[in-house]
């Protein structure tokens, strides 16, 4: 991405970023209040910046999640998302602690 596109993208309206439910209830499980600010100012930066991420390519089929999806990572947290550039929309899908097993990443068992 070259610098024009870069302050074309700047000028542009942020995305809207909204979280499932699953990620809501595993961003107020922090415990850290430093980690907490910090998933807080990445999940605002994507509103800004929607592929600040890499994409997401496990290496375990059973850590894919249902689409696409791109990660950030604060910690030992991953932030999962997908971007919907049509919509300008950004969904958090997950927000998953690393040291977990990445098989059950995206499965119903891994509440």
């Amino acid at each position: 991405m070259g610098r024009e596109q870069v302050r074309d993208a700047d000028a542009r309206e942020p995305y809207e970023v909204s979280l499932t439910d699953e990620a809501v209830y595993a961003y107020a499980s922090i415990a850290s209040d430093r980690i907490y600010e910090r998933v807080g100012e990445l999940i605002d930066t994507l509103a800004r910046f929607p592929y600040y991420g890499q994409v997401y390519e496990p290496y375990y089929t059973a850590a894919r999640p249902p689409v696409p999806c791109r990660v950030l990572f604060c910690a030992q947290y991953g932030i999962y998302y997908c971007v919907d550039d049509a919509r300008r929309e950004v969904t958090v899908l997950a927000i998953e602690d690393e040291r977990r097993d990445p098989r059950r990443r995206f499965s119903a068992n891994s509440v």
